[in-house]
């Protein structure tokens, strides 16, 4: 993948120390900072990315294709997080994450 995150090497280490099974990320996005996630954090089970945009859940999907079995792809708003979470049974979780984008880079 050639997009790197912005500060995705800060971003993972707040996760450092944190143990996660279950995780949100409601800005989804191309799914560099899922990538990097998924493979400092080995013991998460289910990778919950969400975004809006559906090109980049497509983008996402062949960025992810090596840890698609651990991750869950949901086209929709972070805004409705309650009505996302319910429709995924999700009860609760281990970690969240959202980013602000550009308008202009989108």
């Amino acid at each position: 993948m050639g997009h790197i995150p912005a500060m995705l090497r800060e971003s993972l280490e707040f996760f450092r120390e944190k143990k996660i099974r279950t995780f949100f990320d409601g800005t989804l996005g191309a799914g560099g900072f899922a990538k990097g996630l998924l493979s400092e954090h080995p013991e998460i089970e289910t990778y919950f990315g969400c975004d809006r945009d559906e090109r980049a859940l497509e983008l996402a999907k062949d960025n992810l294709a090596a840890v698609q079995d651990r991750v869950k792809f949901i086209h929709g708003n972070f805004r409705d997080l309650d009505e996302l979470l319910a429709a995924q049974e999700i009860q609760e979780v281990d970690g969240f994450f959202l980013t602000l984008g550009c308008h202009r880079c989108s």
